[in-house]
């Protein structure tokens, strides 16, 4: 008879003990996963809360405290923004009832740019508590850094934390220097609405019935110890009550350090040229001269700087040289201190060099260095008025032709002096500066002025340049009215508010009495970044703004 088959029942409990372990561990397994699922969804709802922190102590309106308005100066540990430090209450889940507690706090340190190895170059950023930081401090710290902690308990009693770091500079969220719209497809020329020239704005200059120009304010960028400063002018059409921009003109200032080399193949600047009714530029040839080479770690273009930017004899008795010391080519130099230089003779030797270089058809060539005409100061809102607008461009008008026809300039503009209570105030200066042009060409500028031609002005290749973060300024009293003067190195944001940047041209108006303020400025092309002049010559034409009068009346 055969055997029945079947389970036995030893066979059925350990099955069954296999079931129960595999049931046991899946629901462990899922209440790992919920808990995990939990935590993260906490973990989340914490960052969303540091990060909407960030936005709200980054959209101050204002620099200084003001009431009703946000302000950067009321950011401190716990303090700014409208979202509260302690106990915030969320959802979790969605869910219209279940909230879950979070601790949100932040710590705030104000951050300065300071000289800690007594060179009197600013090198290093120190928090406030720092004991290496000077005595006197900028009123409005150039940066703060920012730690904002969010903690909670999760459903096990278990303390956790989420961190965000961050930065904040003085550049209120409300304002913008600079806005560009683009418009993908479309082939049409741009059309540039006329706006006041406030801010960063330059002055419009009217050059014909049917051309103008406008300069924006230049774009600052700091490598190291080199500085590369980007200038732009736009050039206009009128199409009432529009402009239509025909082109933009740009050209950077670039600081360098260089070292003496060995003669070799180098390039004549491109210089700028007047051909019938118009402006060309022509090209630089090759040719054997002096020569230098770039320090490691700069810009690109400070090789180029570096081994071009030298003159020969016949350079000069041919007007294709770069810049004039005592009507001879230019020599180098390393700055040892104040008015002290050492000439650089000898291959190795290490100097200082600033370049212009000019984007011709897209690419970028090294012209002459620029000669600076004139310095003038406002108070910053000066040229939101039309009046005020039309006396300095006719200023401009004035110093360009007295500089084409070798005559006295003009004294400088009048009606730029303020009265002001106690508080600080933003000044500006602007720089007109101008292409150096052949003998012949300037000579032909004379002639359209004498006949009446006012063709002259469009021939002419000037620029009228905002400096006031580049330029070095003086009080005559400044126990009465304390200028800032905070180095370029600090500079922080020029696209988003040119003078908030970093604090340079801004008074303090102190107590009761008169103070002249004024600008000054190397007269070629190392004014621009800032630099110390570049030899014992260019220490003996600092040229100084005509300055303003400040009378403060509490």
């Amino acid at each position: 008879m055969k055997a029945q088959s079947g389970f036995s029942l030893l066979e059925v409990l350990i099955a069954t003990a296999i079931m129960l372990f595999g049931i046991v561990g899946y629901v462990r397994l899922q209440s790992h996963y919920i808990k995990l699922d939990h935590t993260l969804n906490l973990r989340q709802q914490a960052l969303s809360l540091a990060a909407s922190k960030l936005d709200d102590l980054q959209s101050f309106s204002m620099l200084q405290p003001s009431m009703g308005q946000t302000s950067y100066q009321n950011i401190s540990s716990d303090t700014g923004g409208e979202i509260a430090a302690g106990e915030v209450l969320l959802k979790l889940w969605q869910s219209e009832s279940q909230m879950t507690p979070f601790d949100l706090h932040w710590r705030v340190k104000n951050m300065y740019f300071v000289d800690t190895d007594n060179d009197d170059v600013a090198d290093s950023w120190l928090p406030d508590d720092d004991v290496n930081l000077p005595a006197t401090l900028p009123v409005i710290a150039p940066k703060k850094a920012l730690q904002i902690v969010v903690s909670w308990r999760d459903q096990f009693d278990e303390l956790l934390n989420v961190t965000l770091n961050s930065e904040l500079t003085p550049v209120p969220f409300t304002r913008s220097a600079q806005v560009r719209n683009t418009v993908l497809g479309n082939v049409l020329p741009l059309r540039v609405m006329r706006q006041l020239p406030i801010d960063n704005l330059s002055p419009m200059h009217r050059l014909s019935l049917t051309q103008a120009v406008q300069g924006i304010a230049p774009s600052i960028e700091v490598l190291d110890s080199n500085k590369v400063v980007e200038i732009s002018q736009t050039k206009l059409k009128p199409v009432l009550p529009e402009y239509e921009a025909e082109h933009i003109e740009m050209q950077q200032m670039i600081s360098c350090d260089c070292r003496l080399a060995e003669n070799g193949r180098g390039k004549t600047p491109s210089i700028t040229r007047i051909e019938g009714s118009t402006l060309v530029t022509q090209l630089g040839q090759d040719i054997v001269k002096a020569r230098g080479i770039a320090a490691d770690d700069q810009h690109t273009r400070c090789e180029q700087c570096c081994n071009d930017h030298h003159d020969t004899s016949d350079m000069v008795d041919t007007q294709n040289y770069y810049r004039l010391e005592d009507g001879l080519r230019h020599r180098h130099y390393n700055r040892l201190g104040d008015n002290s230089f050492q000439e650089a003779q000898f291959r190795g030797d290490a100097y200082q060099e600033v370049c212009r270089f000019k984007r011709i058809d897209g690419f970028y060539h090294l012209v002459p260095d620029w000669e600076l005409l004139a310095i003038t100061e406002f108070d910053v809102r000066h040229l939101s008025l039309e009046n005020n607008r039309n006396a300095y461009t006719d200023f401009i008008r004035q110093r360009l032709k007295a500089h084409i026809q070798n005559s006295t300039a003009t004294a400088g503009l009048d009606g730029r002096d303020i009265n002001l209570p106690l508080g600080r105030f933003q000044l500006a200066a602007y720089a007109l500066y101008v292409e150096r042009l052949y003998h012949e060409d300037k000579a032909y500028l004379n002639e359209l002025m004498v006949d009446g031609d006012e063709r002259w002005l469009a021939l002419t290749p000037f620029y009228d340049i905002n400096v006031t973060l580049l330029a070095n300024w003086h009080s005559s009293d400044d126990q009465i009215v304390n200028i800032l003067q905070q180095a370029i190195q600090t500079v922080e944001n020029v696209d988003q508010d040119y003078y908030a940047s970093y604090q340079r041209g801004l008074i303090e108006t102190l107590i009761a009495g008169r103070s002249r303020v004024h600008a000054l400025m190397s007269s070629s092309n190392s004014g621009l970044v800032g630099h110390h002049p570049l030899s014992p010559f260019e220490a003996l034409y600092v040229l100084e703004g005509s300055g303003i009068e400040i009378d403060v009346q509490p």
